[in-house]
């Protein structure tokens, strides 16, 4: 979607518009507009065509850029973005392309959308929010695990004010519901001297996806649909979370991203292990660098990578 379909869609949810004076509005053929026409309404739109022209009867549930301008509160996130209905990963197009600093590349469904290792991630069309925010302000190498606790800790922030369920963070940056994962985030960087130049945070949530499309995932998953038992206004979550995530990132408060965090740890208190590493302990919290302590049988261990799980008690 592109300013010439914006303007269309401006215009003609107004009242009726013939394809004449859309033609002069966008500087395109007749013809053209009338192909323009035909695409929004395969990405969902109602356009009436009438005598007197086109008008808009029913917008699309894609989140289009279109659709999401009339939610967004954020002050520079989202204010570039980038619509697919479907591409391999937003990731990927992220890394792509040369996006000016707050670019949020959305798509309805990824045909190669990854987690974190590796793992891929079912993106089920128009159910799920499945995006990529680009950032571009240098930030100290050090900060990186800071970074990958904030957008869980603002997803889960913003999330909360549309259930009812309690979000629980699986460290490093996965968010769980009812001991089921429902969002995971893969954080990429260009990296120069000791500083990240450019950040990339892939980020997928489970919205309103189904119980039967769910079953196709290996590690037992959830979606809000599913625990909360009634559909989630898509467009609406995903302005409240671009709005929390640009505050978190220009406050930038280490010391209250590190108590969030703390706050919802999974299995905190717990016996956990991390299997690759042959490492086992009880579920202290987070240090002051991001870090997870766990007290093992011989000392206080800080983590700072890994993939945990509970500890089977025999």
């Amino acid at each position: 979607m592109d300013r010439i379909d914006k303007i269309i869609l401006e215009h003609i949810q107004k009242g009726s518009v013939s394809g004449e004076k859309l033609a002069r509005l966008t500087g395109i053929s007749r013809v053209a507009v009338w192909k323009r026409i035909k695409r929004l309404e395969k990405l969902g739109y109602k356009i009436n065509h009438t005598k007197n022209g086109y008008i808009l009867e029913k917008e699309t549930d894609y989140i289009t850029p279109f659709e999401i301008e009339k939610f967004l509160k954020s002050r520079f996130l989202g204010k570039n973005f980038v619509f697919y209905e479907e591409t391999d990963s937003t990731n990927i197009r992220a890394k792509e392309g040369d996006f000016p600093h707050g670019t949020v590349i959305f798509a309805e469904s990824q045909t190669s959308g990854k987690g974190r290792k590796g793992r891929r991630w079912i993106s089920e069309k128009g159910k799920g929010l499945y995006f990529s925010v680009v950032l571009r302000k240098n930030l100290s190498l050090e900060n990186f695990t800071i970074m990958s606790l904030l957008f869980p800790v603002a997803v889960k922030e913003a999330v909360e004010r549309h259930i009812k369920n309690r979000i629980h963070l699986k460290w490093p940056n996965d968010l769980y519901i009812n001991g089921k994962k429902f969002s995971g985030f893969l954080i990429e960087t260009e990296i120069e001297g000791n500083e990240i130049t450019k950040l990339i945070a892939g980020i997928g949530i489970n919205v309103n996806n189904t119980e039967e499309s769910l079953k196709k995932i290996e590690t037992p998953a959830t979606s809000l649909f599913v625990e909360e038992k009634r559909e989630i206004d898509r467009k609406q979550l995903l302005a409240d979370i671009l709005e929390i995530v640009e505050d978190y990132i220009e406050s930038f408060q280490i010391e209250k991203i590190l108590k969030k965090a703390d706050e919802s740890l999974l299995w905190k208190g717990e016996d956990v292990i991390l299997p690759e590493k042959n490492i086992y302990g009880k579920l202290l919290g987070i240090n002051k660098d991001g870090g997870l302590l766990l007290m093992t049988e011989k000392s206080i261990k800080v983590i700072y990578s890994g993939d945990l799980s509970l500890r089977k008690k025999i």
